[in-house]
This record gives structure tokens, C-alpha cells and sequence, in this order.
């Protein structure tokens, strides 16, 4: 059945209380002869606007912070806050309205800020305050959360490596701001002399022993405490020996310690021969813990020899030396890095002369020479070797030639004048000298067992009483210092 346009008209005005003009919402309207067009309503609504502007907020672990998203003309618009984490990925919804959409208790709502309370290092990042319209209208902020410095180290914490290999040792630090890695070692200076050194990693090149120890690896970024790791290094290097003395002088009766100093890793084993003989005798020695020493030091022992060992000092010990002990006594010290041996001299003979006067002489034609020495049975005889050191002229193949050769002056010790004790002190004069020359002079001295090595060359000289001058007419005199003096001066005065 048609309906009457009038009626329709009728209907239209009653539902649209504005008139005509409107239809049933904004986007439409009518004509009176019920046609429809588009017509927009020209008065627009205004859009939400952020009245903060973009930030960032830096706060340490455990403070608290507000992000504050404050707007105005929101309307019926919900605010939403988004996320996203410092270390990327996507978009994470916080809030809508007020409604706290994250399961986080430490964030709360109020109003158009989002409370943080307290702040953790996971809590980094972007934060979106936005209207999800088109086009969307957001704010950005952002979250900056510093935090104290951890450090791991990425070596092996022990480290077992073989001498002269090349070690670099590795940490990593994580904390905001950034750490900085500061290296340094327990029992002292790094091996390059410095206390402390930069990075985040250390090379240790051509290791030795000198560079065991605990190294430590410390990040430090002013934020909290600093954070520090430990790697031990342990330096696997052959046996190393010296000796406390290489020649050691006794006597008879005596009794007598040879010490060697033995440093390896693993630790040597150590052994003594003499003449290519295990000491002590296999068929007498016995070995016993020594109470109150670490279970690495033990005796073997026989009534005339034993051996003693603690940490790296290894004694062979010789009771009642006799005539029969003197001689070369080799210690010898093996482990899985090498072997090696050192050599002590036990032996009677006098020790070389140690010459104690003054190099320049107080008398023209003589000279006294002065000397100590050490030997446990008396001084029987000295020898005494001497020339003179000057230089003669120039030969034609233009070299220097020594004047003069040695001459040698031998005495036996007045028996009367034997000392019994292990110092002796002597002296003899030297006679028939030049005036004013340089002489050179070695001594030894010998005792029941024979003779002492030579002492070091000692250089001495007469008294430069006179003055040697060269005349013009080529004839040499000889003038007295004094006469020489005022010659100079009235020259000088001329």
C-alpha cells in the first residue's frame, strides 16, 4: 500500500526535534521532496591534546617515577599507555583509561599518569601516551634506569698453563651507565708494573712464574658498589735451582749444610749424587715426617748424611766432615716440565785472597800489600805475582806495548805465626820498586791441601814523589815538585 508523502514529512518532523534539516545523525539530511544527501556538520568537535611534551626521566633502581600523560579535551576518548622495552620488541599495553591492564602491582593509574614505584632495570624503555584515533594522537616518553654494576668472568676460573704460553683473560660487565672493567692482582702490580689497567680483557704473553697469582676483574660505573671476579692463573715451568753457596769451605769435624734452592710447578723431585752416586747410601737411609712441618717435608737420614726439605729449600747436610767428603756434590731436581741439576764445591782449600790496602803507596821504592782470606787449617805459603802496568811508546804497527813482566815472590808462613782461626790477615812488603809507577799484582795463598784460587788483580803504586820532564833538547830530568810549582806559576804570571 503507498504511504501519502505528507505522512512521511509528519514522521520526520516529530523524530527530528531539530527540523528538517537534521536526519537521524550528523551525516545526513533531506530535502522536502524526501530526498537524502550528504551534508557534514560544519561545527567540528575539538581534539584531544597532550599537555605535557616529550621527556626523558633518568632514576636509579629502586626509586620512583611518574610518566605523566596530562590532557585536555579528552572527551569520551580513553587515554591508552603502551610500552616498548629498551631492548626492542613489540608494543606492550599498559593501561586503558584507568584500568591497569599490565599484571605489574609496582605500576598503578592515576588519572592521566602512570606511577612506577619502585623502578627496576626491566622497567627501561619507551612509553606511548596515546588516543588510538586517525590519525593517532600520542606523546613519547622516555625511561632511563640506571643501576649498579655484575660482572662475570668469561675465563676459566683456575687456569693451569705452561711456561711461555700466552694467556688472555676475559670479563664481561653489565650496568647503566655503562661499567668500566678495571683489572688488577691480589699479590701485587700487574706484570707490566702497573697497579690497575683498562678493558675488558688482559693478555698475559711468555708466562713465567712471576705472573701466578689471583687476578681480579673489577666494574665499576658510580652507580652502588662495584662488582668484581676472580681468575687464578698456575704457571706449569721446569725446575729452577741456585745455590746458597757454590763452593762451601769446612774442615775436619766439622758439620756442614749445601743448600739448594729448587722452585718448578709440579713440584721437582729432588735428588743428590756425588761422583754419579745417589746420597744418601740407599742401604742406610730412612725417611720420617718431621712434626710440626707441612707433609711435603721429610728427612732421609743416616748416621754421617741427611737430607731435609722445606718448601723450596733442600739442605744436604754432612756430619764429622772428613777428607773424604770434600769434593762435588751435584743436586738434581726433575718434574714433568724438565730437569735440571746444580753444582756445590765442598772443599778444604783457602779461599782466594781479599787484598785490603790502600792502591797508593806512601814510600818511592816499596809497597806493602795487605790481604785477607779465609781456611779452616792454617796458612802454610803465599805467592805473590807482579809488574808494572804503564804503557810503553808505539810500535810501528801503531799498538801500545805493557812494560814490564811478572815477578813472583814466594814465602812459607813462620810456623810461630800460624792462626789457628778461620781469618787470617796478612802482609808483605814489596822492595826494589820504580818511583812513581803503576804496578798490577795477584796473590794466592795455600794450606794443607794446596793452593787458593788467585785474587782479583790489584792495581798500586809508588809514591809520585818526583816529576819527570822533557827538555828541549831532548834529555830527560828529573825536578822536585816544589821547583816544578813556582816555574808553573811565574809562567802563568808572564
Amino acid at each position: 500500500m503507498d504511504t501519502p508523502l505528507g505522512f512521511t514529512l509528519l514522521t520526520l518532523l516529530l523524530l527530528t526535534p531539530q527540523g528538517l534539516s537534521k536526519g537521524y545523525n550528523d551525516k545526513y539530511s533531506y530535502n522536502y521532496e524526501g530526498e537524502t544527501y550528504y551534508d557534514y556538520d560544519e561545527r567540528e568537535e575539538e581534539l584531544p591534546s597532550f599537555l605535557a611534551r616529550p621527556q626523558t626521566f633518568t632514576v636509579e633502581v629502586g626509586q620512583s617515577v611518574i610518566i605523566p600523560c596530562d590532557v585536555e579535551n579528552a572527551g569520551t576518548n580513553k587515554l591508552i599507555i603502551k610500552k616498548i622495552s629498551s631492548n626492542g620488541g613489540k608494543e606492550k599495553l599498559v593501561s586503558v583509561g584507568l584500568q591497569r591492564v599490565i599484571r605489574d602491582r609496582r605500576i598503578t593509574v592515576d588519572g592521566s599518569r602512570l606511577n612506577i614505584s619502585p623502578v627496576r632495570p626491566r622497567d627501561a624503555g619507551i612509553f606511548l601516551c596515546m588516543f588510538e584515533m586517525d590519525p593517532p594522537i600520542q606523546l613519547e616518553h622516555t625511561l632511563n634506569v640506571q643501576f649498579a654494576p655484575t660482572i662475570r668472568s668469561l675465563a676459566p676460573p683456575e687456569q693451569h698453563v705452561a711456561k711461555g704460553k700466552t694467556v688472555i683473560l676475559k670479563c664481561k660487565a653489565q650496568g647503566n651507565p655503562e661499567p668500566t672493567i678495571r683489572w688488577s692482582r691480589q699479590e701485587g702490580p700487574l706484570p707490566s708494573g702497573l697497579r690497575t689497567e683498562e678493558g675488558d680483557s688482559l693478555t698475559l704473553e711468555g708466562v713465567d712464574r712471576h705472573v701466578e697469582g689471583t687476578y681480579l676483574c673489577t666494574a665499576d660505573n658510580g652507580i652502588g658498589e662495584s662488582a668484581s671476579a676472580a681468575m687464578s692463573i698456575t704457571v706449569e715451568y721446569p725446575p729452577e735451582i741456585t745455590t746458597e753457596k757454590a763452593i762451601v769451605r769446612t774442615g775436619e769435624g766439622d758439620n756442614v749444610e749445601l743448600v739448594c734452592l729448587v722452585r718448578g710447578r709440579p713440584a721437582p723431585d729432588v735428588t743428590w749424587t756425588r761422583d754419579g752416586h745417589p746420597l744418601p747410601d740407599t742401604d742406610m737411609d730412612t725417611k720420617l715426617h718431621l712434626p710440626g712441618r707441612q707433609n711435603d717435608s721429610y728427612d732421609s737420614y743416616n748416621t754421617h748424611l741427611s737430607l731435609t726439605h722445606a718448601a723450596h729449600r733442600h739442605i744436604l747436610t754432612i756430619k764429622n766432615v772428613s777428607d773424604k767428603d770434600f769434593g762435588a756434590y751435584v743436586c738434581i731436581a726433575k718434574n714433568s716440565q724438565g730437569e735440571k741439576n746444580a753444582i756445590i764445591q765442598m772443599t778444604g782449600l783457602p779461599k782466594p785472597p781479599h787484598v785490603t790496602s790502600s792502591p797508593n803507596g806512601g814510600e818511592s821504592t816499596m809497597y806493602t800489600l795487605t790481604w785477607d782470606t779465609e781456611s779452616y787449617y792454617p796458612i802454610t805459603e803465599f805467592l805473590i805475582k807482579y809488574r808494572k802496568t804503564h804503557l810503553g811508546g808505539w810500535q810501528a804497527n801503531r799498538t801500545m806495548v805493557m812494560a814490564g813482566s811478572w815477578e813472583n815472590v814466594s814465602r812459607v808462613v813462620d810456623s810461630e805465626k800460624v792462626n789457628e782461626d778461620t781469618q787470617h790477615s796478612m802482609a808483605f812488603t814489596l822492595t826494589g820498586l820504580e818511583v812513581a809507577t803503576d804496578y798490577v799484582a795477584v796473590i794466592r795463598v795455600r794450606n794443607k791441601y794446596g793452593w787458593s784460587a788467585e785474587s782479583q788483580h790489584f792495581s798500586f803504586s809508588t809514591k809520585k814523589a818526583m816529576a819527570v820532564l822533557q827538555s828541549t833538547s831532548g834529555t830527560r830530568c828529573q825536578c822536585a815538585t816544589s821547583s816544578l810549582l813556582i816555574i808553573m806559576l811565574f809562567l802563568a804570571s808572564l
